[in-house]
């Protein structure tokens, strides 16, 4: 007896010895058992939930009145409250996650398999007509789901970092995400040509191959952060990623024109991407230098209810405007949270700085957590188009297509580079680190053209897409660090590791800097943006020093025995 008392104590001491290496072993044992009954209920199960986009739209609003059936606010209500729970639940993960500095997996996985997870469960019980009346539909999700995300990337973005690594990041985001999308539109337009997988039309092909060289960078920049990588790999895939999304949109904007029997030119995309790329540039510069220019000009940041609101208004602003002018709103928004967080916010109080900034984080990460976990409610909800071969193949033109824009790119790069090279390790990650996301998927929802069954291909080979980078290669980017040795990539100091939702995609910003200018005097060649910015741009549109927010009431006291002439602006 006593022997066996020993031997369970020495079970127990080796378990608790393992620490988080058995819980993630077993973890994702049960998580893959519960992936392949979700894939294995889309043919058991009778109840289907057709995806937002493959439901016709309503074109006509004159109606004063739409019959609506009784119980769709009950469904909706039941829907948003799933919504809710999951969400509330996978911040209490990361949270748990924090406490613990686990890094094994990000965060984005969890998300996924929760959504899996949820999504089964509502199935088998029924429930999941719920779930399906608050999907939203793609007007929906670009309206209201990608616009936080998108800004909060460029708002919180380390200029001067971004702006060292200019041109190789310009040349990967534009150049490289071109080459993406021509190579596996290319490949999967001739393998349905051949009649091995799912037939798609030429510019169908160039469309499909458009939304998926959209590059996610929540998942690996996170564990890049978490590992302390050197700053020439985080910078170069996070500039990349950022900057790719919008030049993604642009060209899926340019090819879906060319779709349908009324074909234009074919100076058409070339005209479209310029517009759409000149444009959105323009509309979020002045949108945001004009909001810099009132915030300097009044006295808003006496008022910190006003001047948080004011400012959140014309920080979602570009988005709209290009989105109206058939522009691109991801493109217009990027730019516009740049210049907002270079001149703009040196205008707030120091209130509404903190405030700004951590309001944003928020409403980013929770647009954030719902794509994934909408990603996995999709995956046992949706009513999908499984082509094994397209999908297999689609998988493996990822791999390609991303491999030729990297290597050739770089080796490029590097023979009129004059800084430190691009090593051979970092292209790898940087190849490696090619994870499609919430842009992707988005796209997939809007995509164009009459035929339903390629549309369901299209989005349900997006999503495979999605999940395999993100389980496979998001959950591989913590080993394949270590195993290569990247320079800089350190074992995490479990004491002073930062929480998971706060450390940013890139570095947080910093009150007291923000008087500094972010653009870098890199070479005599492009030292005209530093002194145009030093000597025009910020005298005219930031005050000369951030001052710390004067109480309101006191300053209203001041005011009124006279000690103060200003009057308080109200």
């Amino acid at each position: 007896m006593e022997d066996i008392r020993r031997r369970s104590v020495q079970i127990s001491n080796q378990i608790v010895s393992q620490g988080w290496r058995t819980v993630v072993i077993l973890g994702l044992a049960a998580l893959t058992i519960v992936l392949s009954l979700a894939l294995g209920i889309q043919y058991l199960l009778k109840e289907d939930i057709d995806c937002p986009i493959c439901q016709p739209a309503l074109n006509d609003y004159d109606a004063p009145f739409v019959e609506v059936d009784e119980n769709q606010q009950e469904k909706l209500g039941l829907g948003i409250t799933y919504f809710i729970l999951t969400l509330c639940f996978c911040v209490l993960g990361s949270y748990f996650l924090a406490r613990n500095s686990f890094t094994t997996l990000p965060d984005c996985i969890i998300y996924v398999f929760a959504g899996i997870i949820v999504g089964t469960g509502l199935r088998l019980t029924g429930r999941a007509d719920a779930a399906g009346s608050a999907f939203p539909n793609q007007q929906e999700f670009f309206l209201f789901i990608i616009p936080p995300i998108i800004f909060e990337a460029g708002y919180s973005m380390n200029k001067q970092s971004f702006f060292e690594e200019a041109i190789p990041i310009f040349l990967f985001a534009v150049v490289g995400t071109i080459i993406t999308a021509l190579v596996f539109g290319g490949g999967i337009f001739l393998v349905g040509f051949f009649g091995i997988g799912h037939y798609f039309r030429f510019y169908e092909a160039l469309t499909f191959g458009s939304l998926i060289s959209a590059v996610d960078p929540v998942a690996t920049i996170a564990i890049f952060n978490a590992m302390k990588v050197n700053k020439t790999l985080h910078y170069l895939v996070f500039g990349e990623s950022v900057l790719n999304d919008a030049v993604a949109i642009v060209l899926y904007r340019s090819f879906s024109e060319m779709i349908g029997p009324d074909k234009p030119g074919w100076y058409l995309p070339v005209l479209t991407f310029l517009y759409i790329f000149i444009g959105s540039t323009v509309v979020g510069i002045t949108t945001s230098c004009l909001a810099a220019f009132i915030l300097k000009s009044t006295e808003l940041r006496q008022n910190p209810t006003l001047e948080l609101s004011f400012y959140l208004l014309v920080a979602f602003l570009p988005y709209f405007i290009c989105e109206g002018l058939k522009m691109s709103g991801i493109m217009g928004i990027l730019i516009g949270a740049m210049t907002l967080g270079h001149y703009g916010m040196p205008n707030l109080s120091e209130t509404g700085q903190l405030s700004s900034n951590q309001l944003f984080k928020s409403i980013a990460y929770c647009g954030e957590a719902f794509v994934f976990i909408y990603l996995g409610l999709a995956l046992t909800s949706f009513n999908h188009s499984w082509n094994v071969i397209t999908v297999l193949i689609s998988i493996l033109l990822v791999l390609i297509s991303r491999a030729t824009n990297i290597y050739p790119l770089a080796f490029i790069i590097n023979r009129y580079r004059r800084r430190e090279k691009i090593s051979q390790k970092t292209q790898f990650i940087m190849w490696f680190s090619g994870l499609r996301g919430a842009i992707a998927f988005a796209l997939s929802l809007n995509f164009p053209g009459g035929n339903e069954e390629t549309r369901r291909v299209v989005i349900s080979t997006t999503l495979a897409i999605i999940l395999f980078t993100i389980i496979v290669l998001g959950g591989g980017t913590l080993s394949i660090l270590q195993l290569l040795r990247v320079e800089g990539a350190t074992a995490i100091n479990l004491s002073t590791a930062a929480s998971r939702v706060d450390v940013d995609r890139f570095e947080e910003m910093d009150v007291t800097d923000v008087n500094e200018s972010y653009i870098p005097n890199l070479t005599a060649k492009n030292s005209w943006m530093r002194r145009l910015d030093a000597a025009i741009l910020k005298p005219l549109l930031t005050r000369d020093l951030v001052e710390p927010m004067e109480d309101f009431a006191e300053h209203e006291q001041e005011g009124a025995e006279g000690e103060e002439e200003e009057e308080v602006p109200f």
